[in-house]
């Protein structure tokens, strides 16, 4: 045929057996089974991956528009004074963005008209300009911002005839647990003191807040503990005027973080009085976390390749049952004048494009599959997609038996149908997946699973398989290579 005139001899005689005539029906459906189990290895690997690396940069980021870079605190946690000045000085680095005071604590929760504690709950004394350049803090709250004169702050102290200390922002879910509405009043514990006749009594020193807000990050560990007050009201609370005890740091990338808090550590002087700095980063703050991640996509990866191994054993197979059936037609060419590398490299060829073919297919499926997991659009129900494509694979059947029968364009025909049919199976079937649905929002801190295809790992896997399916044709190859022309036409 005139398309193999310009191809190398090993090519032509590989592309040959790979068209199997349909006595060796058998040898080439398993060449099918090989190169799909090439393809569902690829891409299950690269899907897995995807949906890692997703949740990975979803938590990421989502912990960086909520959290500081770099927190300097004393290593005791305690108090600290002069913090406008030492925060002019953080500022001054490089790579520094913004820097703002804050108080953290813990506290017990009061509702309103109950004698007892609810919760305990972590309180964040916060300047909300301040603290805005450096958390996006205002972007995330559902209400009012202005924790000291706030409409409805203002509304209670007209009403009440009680004191109200400020406002108070919640976390969403907090709030939702508490059966908190915008204008309740929260009652935080200060301290308990002594009963001024019986001793053994002690009293809560309470102080009152007007919920004026909520906070939604999808983060739980914010949603659902967290409470924001303004930082004169902490330091009042806490009988703390002019200190804090925390210092909240954004940088210009947070991946510098490390050698940034190191920087701070040694510009910023605290006396030996207040105590040691103690810069932390947010890698050092969920490093656990990370590093479960890190691991779990190793071991994701391993196990990955070793599916890619298996199936690779398919094309071994598949080469050993070729060679078996050729044995006459490697003998012939033996005599020919073929040489040992020749026919070594038409089994080699034939196993490589199998594994080729596999590779291709399992990385444009799991290419496909991760577009349509991460395109929020909407889709025809399952039922209805099941009575369109139930008689459209019908009339594929049909027109695969007439293919059969008739040689030509059927096949390109019935090729494009099945992709066709193909496609909307997987356009219908696969959609975004909702953590909020299967209960995992919570441990997953984000409402859709999120995916991000990594180019250089599809790239990687890619070579990876090429190599794995490379050398499983390596054996029979050579098992091939090796037949003596006498013995292999001795018996026909």
């Amino acid at each position: 045929m005139p398309i193999f005139k310009n191809m190398k001899f090993e090519w032509f005689v590989a592309s040959r057996y790979l068209r199997s005539r349909r006595k060796q029906s058998f040898i080439s459906i398993i060449s099918i089974i090989s190169i799909g189990g090439v393809a569902l290895g690829v891409a299950t690997v690269i899907l897995v991956i995807a949906v890692l690396d997703g949740v990975e940069q979803g938590l990421k980021e989502r912990f960086l528009s909520n959290e500081a870079h770099v927190v300097l605190r004393l290593l005791d946690h305690s108090f600290f004074g002069n913090y406008q000045n030492r925060i002019q000085q953080i500022e001054a680095l490089d790579d520094v963005v913004a820097a703002s005071p804050v108080i953290l604590a813990q506290t017990g929760v009061f509702r309103e008209h109950t004698g007892t504690i609810q919760d305990v709950i972590i309180i964040k004394g916060i300047d909300p300009a301040q603290e805005n350049k450096v958390t996006g803090f205002s972007a995330l709250v559902q209400g009012s911002t202005d924790l000291l004169n706030s409409e409805l702050i203002e509304r209670a102290r007209f009403i009440r005839d009680e004191t109200i200390t400020g406002g108070i922002i919640l976390g969403s879910r907090l709030a939702g647990r508490f059966g908190i509405i915008e204008g309740d009043v929260l009652r935080l514990l200060v301290k308990l003191q002594q009963h001024p006749i019986d001793a053994s009594l002690l009293i809560p020193d309470l102080a009152n807040f007007v919920v004026i807000g909520f906070y939604e990050s999808e983060i739980e560990a914010y949603d659902n503990n967290f409470g924001f007050i303004h930082i004169d009201a902490a330091q009042k609370l806490y009988n703390k005027k002019n200190l804090v005890n925390s210092i909240f740091v954004r940088l210009t990338n947070a991946e510098l973080a490390a050698r940034t808090a190191r920087k701070i550590e040694d510009t910023i002087n605290f006396s030996v009085l207040e105590g040691i700095p103690d810069a932390r980063t947010w890698m050092e703050v969920h490093a656990p976390l990370f590093s479960a991640l890190r691991l779990e996509k190793i071991a994701t990866v391993i196990i990955e390749t070793l599916i890619i191994l298996v199936a690779s054993f398919n094309i071994a197979s598949t080469l050993i049952m070729t060679v078996m059936e050729k044995t006459k037609d490697v003998g012939t060419l033996r005599t020919l004048g073929s040489s040992r590398g020749n026919i070594m490299r038409i089994f080699m060829i034939q196993g490589s494009v199998i594994g080729i073919l596999g590779i291709m297919l399992g990385t444009s499926l799991g290419l496909i599959i991760c577009w349509l997991l991460s395109w929020n659009a909407v889709r025809p129900s399952y039922w209805y997609a099941l009575v369109l494509i139930v008689p459209v694979f019908l009339q594929i059947l049909i027109a695969s038996q007439r293919a059969i029968r008739n040689k030509g364009g059927w096949k390109f025909a019935v090729g494009v149908l099945w992709l066709i049919g193909g496609g909307f199976a997987l356009y219908c079937a696969v959609r975004p997946v909702s953590f909020v649905d299967l209960g995992l929002s919570q441990i997953y801190q984000m409402h859709l699973m999120p995916i991000k295809v990594n180019w250089v790992f599809v790239i990687f896997i890619n070579a990876l398989s090429l190599a794995i399916c490379w050398l499983a044709t390596l054996y029979p190859a050579w098992q091939a290579a090796n037949l003596k022309p006498v013995e292999a036409l001795q018996h026909e």
